[in-house]
C-alpha cells in the first residue's frame, strides 16, 4: 500500500468526508459518536472503576473499521528504522520509535485520540483531570508481535522519559481481523496480590483498551501461536500523563514476575525484524 495523502472532500448528501489511501471514509465514522452520549460515557466510567483486578475498560467499534484495516495495512510500508526492536527473555516485539514516519491512516488515528475532545472524554471515564497526551508516542505508536512472540507480565514506566510527567493512562486499540483466543496473543491482566490473570483480552480488530496505570496494573501479552506464515499481531497505543498524582504509593518501577522457562529461537522469531544488510 502506497502512503498516500488524505483528501478531505465535503457531500451536500452524507457530508464531508476524506480519502485515505483511495478508499473514503465520512468523518462522522472515524471515531463512534453514538457511544459517547453522555449516557454511554456514564456507564462506562462505572465500568471503568469497578472492573477487576485494575481499572480498565474494553470498548468495541468505537473506530472506523475501514480506518483500522488502512492502519494495519501501513505497517508494512514503514522503513526498518522506523522501529525499535525487543528480542530478549521478557519480550519478543516491535514498536515504532518516537516521531516515527507513519501512514495517513495512522496519522488520523493518533490526531482523533489526541484531540481535546477525546482528552475530555477519557477525563470524563477516569476522574483523573489535567490529562495530556504524548504527540511523540515515546513507548506508544504502532506495536507488532510476530508469531511466537509474546510480552511478560510486567507494570508499565512510571513518568516520561522526557518531560518526567506521571504516567496516568494508555489507550490501545488492536487491528486484527478475525483473531480468536486460540491464536494466543492474549492481553493478560493479572491480579498482583493473587499473583495470577484475572481477565484475558482478545486482541481483536475494532477493540479498544483503556489501561489504568500504577503500581497494581500488572498486565502483559501471551504467546501468540498462529501459523508460522500467519499474519501478526498488531496494535496501536498512546499513553497519557498527569503534572503529578494523588496517591504516590502507586507509583512502582517496571518488574517483570513470570519466571521464564522457553528458551527462544531467535532465529526464527526475530528474523523479520533484521534490516537489510547494504549492497
Amino acid at each position: 500500500m502506497s502512503g498516500s495523502a488524505t483528501d478531505v472532500r465535503a457531500d451536500k448528501t452524507t457530508g464531508d468526508y476524506l480519502t485515505c489511501h483511495g478508499v473514503r471514509i465520512n468523518l462522522n465514522e472515524i471515531i463512534n459518536k453514538d457511544m459517547l452520549t453522555p449516557a454511554g460515557i456514564k456507564a462506562m466510567r462505572q465500568q471503568f472503576q469497578t472492573n477487576t483486578p485494575f481499572p480498565h475498560l474494553v470498548i468495541d467499534r468505537l473506530f472506523s473499521p475501514k480506518l483500522l484495516e488502512l492502519m494495519y495495512a501501513e505497517f508494512d510500508d514503514m522503513k526498518w528504522n522506523d522501529w525499535r526492536v525487543a528480542a530478549t527473555a521478557e519480550e519478543i516485539k516491535r514498536g515504532s520509535l518516537p516521531n516515527a514516519t507513519f501512514g495517513p491512516a495512522a496519522q488520523i488515528y493518533f490526531q482523533t485520540i489526541a484531540s481535546g475532545r477525546f482528552i475530555d472524554i477519557l477525563k470524563q471515564i477516569t476522574r483523573i483531570d489535567g490529562l495530556v497526551c504524548d504527540t511523540e508516542l515515546y513507548n506508544g505508536g504502532l506495536h507488532e508481535i510476530p508469531n511466537r512472540g509474546h510480552f511478560h507480565v510486567h507494570t508499565d514506566f512510571t513518568h516520561h522519559p522526557v518531560t518526567n510527567l506521571d504516567n496516568r493512562l494508555v489507550v490501545i486499540t488492536y487491528l486484527n481481523e478475525g483473531w480468536v483466543e486460540d491464536d494466543g496473543g492474549l492481553l493478560e491482566l493479572w491480579d498482583k496480590e493473587a499473583n495470577a490473570c484475572a481477565r484475558k483480552v482478545v486482541p481483536l480488530m475494532g477493540r479498544t483498551i483503556l489501561l489504568y496505570q500504577s503500581a497494581l496494573s500488572l498486565h502483559g501479552v501471551s504467546l501468540t501461536k498462529k501459523a508460522r506464515d500467519a499474519k501478526p499481531r498488531r496494535s496501536a497505543a498512546c499513553y497519557y500523563y498527569s503534572n503529578g498524582r494523588e496517591d504516590e504509593s502507586e507509583l512502582a518501577p517496571t518488574e517483570y514476575f513470570q519466571s521464564v522457562h522457553d528458551k527462544f529461537r531467535f532465529n526464527q522469531n526475530v528474523k523479520m525484524f533484521i534490516p537489510p544488510v547494504p549492497t
